[in-house]
């Protein structure tokens, strides 16, 4: 064969070659396009077996659960609820994970475990009767129905336990098989990927080629770019390789236009990229991780894990488009014989999945306070519930109040904040006394930014916003424990009860929970209460939770030590109320530890209250009188009981508001005793409240 013919063959040979890749490309994107749907169907439904996992001890909690409410006689109605929701939530799951798995015999075993605990929980889920009755002879107890129930949710707990394990065995096999079969599926794509790419670089080159050396192929060539630019219009995922100087190629897909909001992005950088949408630090480490992907030991699928583009929030610099939004990049690297060539970037818009994301998230949390607030509403009596929230609208307005103040000085700004804490202690310790943890929590929250905000250098009017803010939410959580109080009918129609019937229970109960909390056994005895007058019932309660809440966490020991002293395991706090000649005195003793002077001015000096010069110098009354001293506190570290340094400053401050003295009597390891003396003719009361 003559030259002349092989050169006259040469264009011919080449555009087979061209075509031939155009085809393979062709074919390669369209099959990754179906691999990645494939792929997303198998994470979707490797979560959706995940999200299954939690199920089957879930349920056996919640049937354990109504089976003991069924013991106490406790309402069962909402448990019973919760399981319904949550068998359905779960059968529901299992037949969309059937629907999204290819393989229908991988959850053979599950669904089978599944129909057997469905019917052990059939007559439970089924239950419509009354499982209690009453009679004037006997208490609630179960009836027949009921016994019925209770039978049932003994035989679908048995049945639980007994295919706990297998069910856990089977979901956790069943995840591991769809993760192996997602891996794989990436495995292909990355594969189908690189190949793609492969074959489109080298019909890059060879339409470059032909078209340096013969013109009319110039129109064959053309079309082959054309057919990749209309794959890459119509994917809605960004693509984009970067070189090794972090410099996108040629090739990138419409997407990318609406993503950014520019046109060319042939060899722009990496970084110019970013800049304008993420910080400059976020760009530094970007730019770090696609270094390491061009070493040649690095392993692909764990530097996955450590993608700090996984989800990045970015800003538009145009100002009218002020919502963030959410960008996943992804990285697979494309080799060749003499290493990595490029890096294939693939980007996608997950705005709606993490909005979608946050939208749950808001809505459990909601469900759960709402559920923390009926909790804590069902163990608290009516008509003190409902004295509370008068007390905390009071106290609240009054701490608006001091937030409203003008203030101009650090000093001013700090004469604030002991303000703000002083009433915002006193509604915590009422809080807690009547377990109310929802709200006790929040104000310790509320306190927990005061506090940041005394230890601050200086101050100005911004350093309250987050106190304000906070302050926001307990109000509104106040405002939604009213109306459901007044939906359920806890708080309407109560007979209504004066300030001091309230004290003794309150007390009585914040006693039993300290003791609870901290091992201890106690008692509070109160007498002559009913001869408090109104006019001080307020500013005496608070003072009185604060002395019953110090008694009991720092006064009276535990049984063990109390051995040891020979006094009897149960502590007593008495508190008693009078008239005397000259006014009112009320007094509150506790037979505990005691107050030690030396121990009291030994805390006062690390806490920074006095030096230790002041501190030689004390005798013991003025060492004992450090206990009144705002930011004192023998407690370890600030808990919700203890910690703050304020309880006892809160009672001084309202005794010396109401005109009147507080005195201390104590001896180590016997007693301590507190005399308040308020006069007849004191400041108004509820001034001072």
């Amino acid at each position: 064969m003559s030259l002349a013919a092989r050169f006259d063959r040469r264009p011919v040979v080449l555009i087979v070659i061209g075509a031939l890749l155009a085809a393979a490309l062709g074919t390669a994107l369209v099959s990754g396009f179906r691999l990645a749907t494939r792929l997303r169907e198998d994470i979707a439904a490797v979560q959706a077996a995940s999200a299954l996992q939690a199920y089957p001890r879930e349920l056996v909690r919640e049937v354990s659960g109504l089976r003991e409410r069924l013991e106490v006689r406790a309402y069962a109605g909402r448990a019973l609820t919760t399981l319904r929701d949550s068998t359905r939530d779960f059968n529901e799951r299992l037949q969309a994970l059937a629907a999204l798995d290819h393989d229908p015999a991988r959850l053979a075993s599950v669904q089978q475990r599944w129909r057997g605990y469905r019917a052990a929980l059939a007559p439970v889920l089924e239950f419509r009767g009354e499982p209690y009755v009453d009679s004037d002879a006997a208490s609630t107890r179960l009836s027949a129905d009921g016994r019925g129930l209770y039978a049932s949710l003994e035989h679908a707990r048995l049945y639980a336990l007994a295919n706990a394990h297998g069910f856990d065995a089977d979901l956790a096999a069943v995840t591991g098989d769809l993760q192996a079969s997602a891996s794989a599926a990436a495995t292909r794509l990355r594969l189908l990927l690189q190949g793609g790419v492969l074959a489109a670089l080298v019909l890059a080159a060879i339409a470059a080629w032909l078209l340096l050396s013969r013109a009319r192929h110039e129109r064959a060539a053309q079309e082959a770019r054309e057919r990749t630019r209309d794959i890459l219009r119509t994917v809605r995922e960004g693509f984009f390789l970067l070189d090794a100087e972090h410099r996108i190629g040629s090739v990138w897909s419409d997407a990318l236009t609406q993503m950014f909001g520019r046109e060319d992005f042939a060899g722009l950088g990496f970084r110019e990229l970013l800049a304008g949408f993420v910080p400059e630090t976020t760009i530094a480490t970007a730019l770090k991780y696609v270094d390491l992907l061009w070493g040649d030991r690095a392993n692909e699928n764990l530097m996955k894990t450590i993608n700090p583009l996984s989800q990045l929030e970015v800003h538009s610099p145009d100002p009218l488009r002020r919502e963030p939004r959410y960008l996943q990049f992804d990285f697979h690297r494309v080799t060749g014989a003499q290493g990595v060539k490029y890096v294939l970037c693939s980007v996608v818009d997950v705005t709606a999945n993490v909005a979608l994301a946050r939208e749950l998230q808001e809505s459990q949390q909601g469900a759960d306070a709402q559920l923390e607030m009926l909790i804590g509403m069902t163990r608290t009596d009516p008509l003190q519930l409902a004295s509370f929230l008068d007390t905390a609208d009071a106290g609240l307005k009054l701490v608006n109040a001091i937030l409203r103040s003008p203030a101009r000085s650090d000093a001013d700004f700090r004469g604030k904040l002991a303000g703000l804490m002083r009433e915002l202690h006193a509604l915590k310790g009422e809080a807690s006394a009547l377990d109310l943890s929802g709200v006790a929590d929040r104000l310790h929250a509320l306190e927990t930014r005061v506090s940041g905000c005394e230890s601050r250098a200086t101050l100005s009017g911004d350093d309250f916003l987050p106190i304000v803010a906070k302050l926001d939410e307990l109000v509104a959580y106040l405002r939604g424990i009213r109306e459901i109080a007044a939906r359920l009918a806890l708080t309407e129609h109560a007979a209504p009860a004066s300030a001091t019937d309230a004290i003794a229970p309150i007390l009585e109960a914040a006693a039993a929970r300290i003791a609870l909390e901290h091992h201890k056994m106690l008692r509070v005895e109160c007498n002559g209460f009913d001869a408090i007058p109104q006019s001080l019932a307020k500013a005496l309660k608070d003072c009185l939770v604060q002395l019953v809440r110090n008694a009991a966490v720092h006064g009276i020991e535990d049984p063990e030590l109390r051995r040891t002293r020979a006094k009897g395991d149960v502590g007593v706090v008495s508190a008693r109320f009078a008239r005397t000649a000259d006014g009112y005195e009320l007094t509150v003793e506790d037979d505990g530890a005691g107050i030690a002077p030396d121990e009291v001015k030994a805390v006062a000096v690390r806490r920074g209250l006095i030096t230790e010069a002041q501190a030689a110098a004390m005798d013991t009354r003025a060492a004992i009188a450090l206990i009144f001293r705002a930011g004192f506190s023998t407690a370890g570290e600030v808990s919700l009981g203890a910690g703050r340094g304020v309880g006892m400053d809160v009672v001084a401050r309202t005794v010396r508001a109401l005109g009147g003295r507080i005195g201390v009597a104590t001896m180590p390891g016997k007693y301590t005793r507190f005399k308040i003396h308020v006069p007849t003719g004191g400041k108004d009361a509820a001034a001072a409240a």
